[in-house]
């Protein structure tokens, strides 16, 4: 008898649904007393933008308090940015950090000297001259911006010329001028950036229009320099992805089909196969020419059970210590499980449940790993009725990834992994939850829940620039 593993065309165009979702940004405020106001406004700006704030009301600069956040800003009144300050930014922005730095918009007193010393002498960055008076000038945005940010002007009390380095943001007339209010410099090898301004009140006043053009302004220049990542995208599978399960999905077999190739060492093998059309492929495999399946060396313990309905596996295994335990419809109900993962090698430990899609008929979940190597532990367990989704890609150390995804919602994930990140996500309820995940060097961690019956988006691009960590990022959508 023929059958068909072929039932995914249908469904490829599920979850469009298109999203601007602000990524997972974390920074720190020194203000003092004098700039409490500035700092709660610029606190609620920031939040507003997705961002996780701290402050330290203190004119002190400690470096433990921002060194494993995205951004630090300085609008600590009049208190010098003296000698151990700057080189806590050297240091900072140096690993990567960005900082702004306002003074207090006295054009002659210690801060804004210092500020100065910092550009010219610690950092070595550029040459400035701050303009002798304090008055009320224009400031105009400079650049790619648009909206409110280009509207018009606001005001700051200070402006400087720039004798060499750096790139002026905003300056004293729409089209630029001799006279600047904004400029950013980059430093050191890993994209640090500091961003100098000399007027504090800036981020605060009375005069809601130039509030309006200003943040836009901000939240525009965080965008712009990659400090504030922003994601338009689509939740939906990709044209590789779709080419991916539809040929896993079209295999065309006789019987439950068992095709394995596993070769040395000691590996431990078991396989249940129990009702309905369930495939594991390789050594040639069928039709469709699908191969994996193949298990190479060392200590390798895999275990693969498949009952009820229409699950595949194409699974590939090469060496060292991987454990591997994946369970597909087991249970009464199930329905059209794929699994489909490549892992090259160290003492990796996979399992993945898909089962209990009692609302059979649904082609429910489809399960993706690429893991390449090290200590890495992948949990994922899709489970309940509708389609499910999942597409993870671990590459190297140690990572933690652990997933699941069950309810009656019809979810999504995809997920990108470099080194040291600990990954936690459960999405459950009813509602359409998506999630795309990457996160790139050192170490970092992302708690994420999405539960309830509202559709819940999020999207996370994480490049820690610090050796030491950035901490954990916890999410809870309902």
């Amino acid at each position: 008898m023929q059958s068909t593993l072929s039932k995914f065309s249908s469904i490829l165009l599920f979850l469009l649904l298109f999203c601007t979702s602000v990524l997972a940004d974390t920074a720190h405020i020194n203000y003092v007393s004098s700039t409490s106001d500035h700092y709660t406004k610029l606190k609620s700006e920031l939040e507003d933008l997705g961002y996780t704030v701290t402050g330290t009301n203190s004119g002190t600069v400690t470096l433990s308090d921002f060194s494993s956040k995205d951004l630090h800003i300085n609008i600590a009144g009049d208190s010098n940015c003296g000698n151990t300050c700057k080189t806590a930014y050297e240091t900072y922005i140096g690993n990567g950090g960005n900082v702004i730095i306002a003074g207090s918009g006295v054009y002659n007193n210690n801060r804004a000297g210092n500020i100065e010393a910092l550009i010219e002498s610690k950092l070595s960055v550029g040459t400035i001259t701050i303009h002798p008076y304090n008055a009320n000038y224009s400031s105009n945005a400079n650049g790619s911006y648009s909206g409110d940010a280009s509207s018009g002007y606001w005001l700051t009390r200070n402006l400087f010329t720039m004798q060499s380095g750096g790139t002026a943001i905003a300056s004293n007339s729409p089209g630029g001028s001799t006279y600047k209010s904004w400029a950013k410099y980059d430093y050191g090898s890993n994209g640090g950036q500091l961003f100098v301004t000399f007027d504090q009140s800036q981020f605060k006043n009375s005069v809601s229009t130039w509030m309006t053009r200003f943040y836009a302004f901000f939240q525009q220049t965080l965008e712009n320099e990659g400090i504030l990542l922003t994601a338009t995208y689509t939740s939906s599978i990709s044209n590789a992805q779709t080419t991916q399960i539809t040929t896993s999905r079209a295999v065309t077999h006789s019987g439950n089909g068992i095709y394995i190739n596993q070769v040395g060492n000691s590996n431990s093998l078991t396989i249940v196969q129990d009702g309905d059309d369930n495939l594991i492929a390789g050594v040639g495999s069928t039709t469709n020419s699908l191969v994996d399946a193949d298990i190479t060396g060392n200590n390798n313990t895999t275990t693969l059970k498949q009952k009820g309905n229409n699950n595949v596996m194409l699974f590939d295994i090469t060496g060292n210590s991987n454990t591997t335990t994946v369970d597909q419809g087991s249970t009464s109900g199930a329905d059209d499980n794929r699994v489909e993962f490549d892992i090259n090698g160290d003492t990796n430990v996979l399992s993945v449940t898909q089962n209990h899609n009692n609302g059979i008929g649904n082609n429910g979940h489809f399960f993706a790993l690429d893991l390449d190597g090290d200590n890495n532990n992948v949990l994922a367990s899709q489970l309940n009725d509708g389609d499910k989704k999942a597409f993870l890609s671990v590459q190297g150390d140690d990572n933690d990834i652990d997933l699941i995804q069950q309810g009656a919602g019809s979810h999504y994930a995809e997920i990108a992994v470099g080194s040291d990140q600990t990954v936690d996500i459960t999405q459950d309820g009813s509602g359409q939850h998506n999630t795309s995940v990457s996160m790139t060097g050192f170490s970092a961690t992302l708690d994420l829940d999405q539960s309830g019956s509202t559709n819940q988006t999020y999207s996370l691009n994480q490049n820690c620039l610090n050796a030491n960590g950035c901490g954990t990022t916890t999410v809870n959508q309902q």
